[in-house]
Formats: structure tokens, C-alpha cells, sequence
């Protein structure tokens, strides 16, 4: 395998475990579990773009998961409606449930974005920085050589 699918394919892993560590602190009453989460997924994966998405997809599964089978098990619509009204939105039932699934997705984007940028603070790039020797370049101009 290609160092890059390698990487993928530990970046795809991560997220199951992200989003099933996010989902039971969810169930167990911790919805803001998606930021540390994300968080670690941001300082753990080591290229940003993976990380990100790791983050926003743990997010985003473990606040959809509790409010499909909320939906599937009591029906959430006369709720949905309320709140929608509530918010100005009458008779538009989705858009509580997009604003509920977007702080889930911004949770775990924002967590990751942190990590992935605090990366260098809790691990330091591979090598050493080499310093290039100094050279000096020699001018070699007929007009000043000959003065």
C-alpha cells in the first residue's frame, strides 16, 4: 500500500472510533463531547484536511443517530413545529432538525480545527531543522576588480 491510502484508511478508523466515543457521550448526557473529541481527532491525524473531517463527521453522526431514532420511536414533528414557530419558521418542521445536526457537525469541526492547529505545541514536527551553510557568493565584475 501507498503511504497516502495507508494514512486514509487510519483516518477512516479513527472516525468510527471518534464518532462511537462522541455517541455515547451523547447518550450519556455529554452533547459537548463532539468538541474534545474533535479535538483529539485534530491532534492525532496527521494531515489537517482528514482531521476536519474526522471531527465534523464524529459530530455529525452522534447528533444524528439519538434524533432519528427519537423521530422513528416518538415522532418529533408537533415538537419540531413548536420550536419552528417559536423561531419565526412557521410550518417549517427541518429546520430545527438542520440546526440541531449543524451545531453536532460545528462541534466536532471546531474541536478538530484546534487540535489540528495546536498540533506543534503537543508534538513536534519529525526532524530537526537543518541550517543551510552560509555561502558567499564572489563577485567577479571586470569594472570593480579593476579599480
Amino acid at each position: 500500500m501507498i503511504p497516502r491510502a495507508t494514512e486514509l484508511l487510519a483516518a477512516k478508523k479513527a472516525d468510527t472510533r471518534l464518532a462511537a466515543i462522541t455517541l455515547l457521550g451523547l447518550l450519556l448526557g455529554a452533547w459537548w463531547l463532539a468538541f474534545p473529541v474533535g479535538l483529539v481527532a485534530g491532534v492525532v491525524l496527521s494531515r489537517a484536511r482528514w482531521a476536519l473531517a474526522a471531527g465534523a463527521l464524529s459530530g455529525l453522526v452522534a447528533w444524528t443517530v439519538p434524533l432519528a431514532t427519537t423521530q422513528v420511536q416518538y415522532g418529533l414533528k408537533a415538537t419540531s413545529l413548536s420550536l419552528a414557530a417559536i423561531m419565526g419558521f412557521n410550518g417549517a418542521a427541518t429546520i430545527p432538525f438542520a440546526l440541531t445536526l449543524l451545531v453536532g457537525l460545528l462541534l466536532g469541526l471546531v474541536g478538530a480545527w484546534l487540535g489540528s492547529a495546536a498540533r506543534d505545541l503537543v508534538r513536534p514536527r519529525s526532524g530537526p531543522v537543518q541550517k543551510l551553510p552560509d555561502q558567499r557568493l564572489e563577485v567577479k565584475d571586470p569594472v570593480l576588480t579593476q579599480r
